[in-house]
């Protein structure tokens, strides 16, 4: 089968379906594209209502020298008002390294309650890549001082490579919901592999 989708910045192709089709870890692509059609999704009105940092943008900020480099580079984006911030995380500390790391988690400012969330599915294990990103996502989000982040009660993986399918879940969530704490009270996973490899093979049609 031959297969291409191109959507916002990202580009799928069949190695990026078979991922979908088996249980292989999500890749920087799968979740580039989920994070970029949940934010559409959410932001279909007049008002923008979220805005999440794909993993490349994530992984920028992460790895940024001073505030004044994420401001150059993310400032437009206007994310000192914006009600719910997401940011896809992961834990690859190799600058050099494409496609590095071994998990991902889901990283939230909420603006109702002016504090981070962090919702990772094997609790903890983010926890350092997830503080680093907080401290200089602070002043381009216009977020007050928090001195720690702790991982919130959220849905365990099973195994070790659903990390990328808890985090699409998470997002989806928290764009139906709008509700950041909708994410703690997920018992299960309702959007599956198939639901994602469906979606994206009905962009294509």
């Amino acid at each position: 089968m031959s297969f291409k989708l191109s959507y916002e910045s990202v580009i799928l192709d069949c190695d990026d379906l078979k991922i979908l089709e088996s249980s292989e870890w999500f890749n920087d692509k799968l979740l580039t594209f989920i994070g970029e059609y949940s934010m559409n999704v959410m932001n279909s009105g007049d008002e923008k209502e979220i805005h999440v940092f794909t993993p490349s943008e994530t992984e920028m900020i992460r790895h940024s020298g001073s505030d004044e480099e994420v401001e150059m580079y993310f400032g437009m984006l206007g994310c000192s008002e914006t009600p719910l911030i997401a940011w896809i995380v992961n834990n690859n500390q190799d600058v050099t390294r494409a496609y590095g790391g071994s998990h991902w988690s889901l990283l939230v400012f909420d603006r109702k309650t002016n504090r981070f969330y962090h919702f990772d599915s094997s609790a903890g294990y983010n926890t350092y890549s997830a503080e680093t990103l907080m401290k200089k996502s602070r002043k381009l989000v216009n977020a007050p001082v928090q001195k720690s982040l702790r991982p919130e009660r959220c849905l365990q993986q099973s195994n070790s490579s659903d990390c990328g399918l808890h985090v699409a879940q998470y997002l989806a969530t928290l764009v139906e919901e709008k509700d950041v704490t909708s994410i703690e009270k997920l018992q299960k996973i309702e959007k599956t592999r198939e639901y994602w490899r469906n979606l994206i093979l009905n962009f294509e049609n």
